[in-house]
């Protein structure tokens, strides 16, 4: 089994490397060795780690040389007889763990993103390299500010810096690179001045250094072009200018016809705010020569319908444009789609195009749907973070208030032997204290897992297909109203994951839009009515977050989703002799045929019943539930009612 296994792997690396890198001498001869059954793993993995280093990281061969030294270090590392030969296995792993985060996150999978870059950084940490785990601590950061989580990315950014600058002789190579990171972040949040700072500390750095490698130089014309846009964005435009024909000189010197094109856009930018419209255009024309990659292409010729669009040449910007929306729309570039179609909606008016304004702007309302998608998206990959961190600390917190109890526990079987009663008493008190401490953080569990249900991933994305297939279907303004509970729905249930209590209001806004959506998801198959008794203002009273959401749920799935006639859900608030109550009434199948139908119990409304309980202290709190029936007897339906606890603040 093990040799099929071997000849596979080998089998595949042989065609990926012939297929790939059968030019490059220094990538074949590493191949060799690695398949050298004679070479010592330790090499071999050392091999691995070159060759993963030197061919692109979403390719085949990556994905399948990752496995590999997983394989190879985990392996050896249970059988390694010697402290150094585990320190080096132990590393390799650490480098692995690393890989797959990379990986993960080329696949936008947060949690395995996160999981695998903590085990990098614990492996490195373990075996005393802090060096490699401060730079894994940077990679973290990256992500972070890939979704927009930037108090998480400098958070670990600042921790990396911290530690190189405690040796700033040996790390400067890593100060450099956190600042520019750091500068990187900076930009995207639009603290471009403070972005400038870190950027000047790279090239400082760099202008100093003597005899500057090819990745140094490309590294170097990075920071400058991200120097030069910050003073674009400031429109402090010398300065721009300046820092755009550095990286220009370096790019023209690499070869790098890419990032030529990229950084002559930029000058072109420059020079259109400056209203020096031939230099612009000369530039594009340029950069058009230099590199004629479908990115380049669709970038310059927006630019140059830009441009003439500025000049009133709106025929001429039409053409460009259109040829720049075409390619976007082909790469599935979603920002040059988003300027381009912005910029052809003005030409179009100004050609009295109006059929084509109109297409266009149908366009930028679908795309704008896209993104509305997926900032929901990343929200809710930022909810999962939030709510992992959470559990983690929970679980820490509960696992030594438990190890407190039980060392408690013991003390006072020991105390009645060879201590007091009064020194007995004291350890039951103390013991007592614990068991407190523990059911708090019990209580905040069953609020962690309430909350994780809300936020549903099955519930989420069903909704984002429904409502893409709505736009799909040319139901744009549907899709939008939707889309727009949807958002608010996803937006309250993240501000409310850490309060206590929030306004009545506040909670039957989150019911509307909940019901909203839930008839998305069933195609209109039920109606609904809130109505609120006898309060005189919901924005005084405040209860606990979520607590009716579950009982509503219960009663679309297991009241009203099996019914032939249309079914209708009517929910109240009321406020009667000092007490607040939730009432629901569904014309469903009533209990005991839901019993018989599902014999579902729904985890959600055990959870807000444990939570109920809790928050009222009061063992005869109960949620009286019982049919609704005809005159004849017949079940018509369910209703359920109990109290909820709340303060006022007149």
């Amino acid at each position: 089994m093990y040799k099929t296994k071997l000849l596979t792997v080998t089998t595949f690396l042989l065609f990926i490397f012939s297929n790939i890198y059968a030019q490059d001498r220094t990538i074949d001869s590493l191949k060799k060795e690695i398949l050298n059954p004679k070479i010592h793993d330790t090499l071999k993995l050392s091999k691995i780690a070159n060759l993963i280093d030197q061919i692109p990281s979403n390719s085949p061969a990556s994905d399948v040389l990752t496995g590999m030294m997983g394989e190879i270090a985990s392996k050896n590392l249970k059988k390694a007889n010697s402290k150094d030969l585990q320190i080096k296995y132990t590393q390799y792993l650490a480098i692995y763990y690393g890989n797959l985060s990379s990986m993960y996150e080329a696949k936008r999978d947060v949690v395995k993103t996160l999981e695998y870059a903590d085990k990098s950084i614990a492996l490195f940490k373990s075996t005393g390299d802090y060096y490699e785990m401060n730079y894994n601590l940077v990679n973290k950061g990256i992500f972070y500010s890939h979704i927009n989580e930037y108090e998480k990315a400098i958070s670990c950014l600042f921790t990396a810096l911290k530690y190189f600058e405690k040796n700033k002789k040996e790390n400067q190579e890593g100060i450099s690179y956190v600042n520019s990171v750091i500068g990187s972040v900076y930009i995207d949040q639009g603290e471009y001045l403070k972005a400038i700072e870190f950027l000047k500390k790279t090239i400082n750095y760099f202008e100093k250094k003597k005899n500057l490698t090819g990745n140094d130089k490309y590294t170097l014309s990075m920071v400058y072009s991200n120097c030069g846009s910050s003073y674009l964005l400031l429109k402090k435009y010398p300065e721009a200018v300046s820092y755009f024909n550095k990286a220009l000189a370096l790019c023209k010197e690499l070869g790098d016809y890419a990032t030529t094109s990229v950084i002559l856009n930029k000058l072109a930018q420059v020079k259109m705010e400056e209203k020096e419209f031939e230099e612009s255009d000369s530039l594009l024309r340029k950069a058009l020569e230099t590199d004629d990659g479908e990115l380049s292409k669709a970038n310059t010729y927006i630019n140059l319908g830009d441009l003439y669009y500025r000049k009133k040449e709106f025929m001429k910007s039409e053409s460009f444009l259109e040829e720049g929306f075409s390619i976007s729309k082909k790469i599935n570039n979603l920002q040059l789609q988003e300027k381009s179609s912005n910029l052809l909606f003005k030409v179009y008016k100004e050609n009295n195009n109006f059929k084509k304004a109109l297409e266009v702007y149908e366009f930028q309302n679908k795309l704008q749907d896209s993104s509305n998608v997926e900032a929901s998206k990343n929200a809710l990959a930022q909810q999962q973070i939030k709510y992992d961190f959470q559990k983690k600390q929970l679980n820490l917190e509960l696992n030594a208030e438990k190890k407190t109890a039980a060392k408690n526990n013991w003390l006072i079987a020991l105390s009645g032997v060879l201590l007091s009663v009064v020194l007995g008493g004291y350890f039951y008190y103390r013991n007592n204290k614990q068991k407190q401490k523990i059911t708090i953080l019990e209580k905040d569990r069953i609020k962690q897992k309430l909350l994780l249900s809300q936020m549903n991933p099955h519930f989420i994305f069903n909704s984002i297909d429904n409502i893409q297939s709505l736009i799909i279907n040319g139901k744009e303004n549907v899709a939008i109203s939707y889309l727009n509970s949807f958002s608010k729905l996803t937006r309250q249930i993240l501000e409310n994951s850490n309060e206590n209590y929030i306004s009545l209001q506040e909670e039957i806004d989150m019911v509307e839009n909940y019901l909203s959506i839930q008839q998305l998801l069933y195609n209109d198959r039920f109606n609904y009515s809130i109505n609120i008794v006898n309060v005189s203002d919901t924005e005084s009273y405040f209860i606990p977050p979520m607590l009716t959401q579950p009982f509503i749920e219960n009663a679309i799935k297991h009241g009203i989703r099996n019914k032939d006639e249309k079914g209708m859900i009517e929910i109240a608030f009321s406020f009667s002799q000092e007490k607040l109550f939730f009432e629901i009434i569904d014309n469903g199948l009533g209990f005991n045929d839901e019993k018989k139908q599902t014999g579902h119990k729904s985890m959600a409304m055990k959870i807000t019943k444990e939570r109920l309980l809790n928050y009222t202290q009061n063992k005869d709190f109960e949620v009286q539930s019982e049919n609704k029936t005809d005159t004849e007897g017949n079940i018509q339906g369910a209703k359920i009612i109990f109290e909820i606890p709340y303060i006022h603040e007149n």
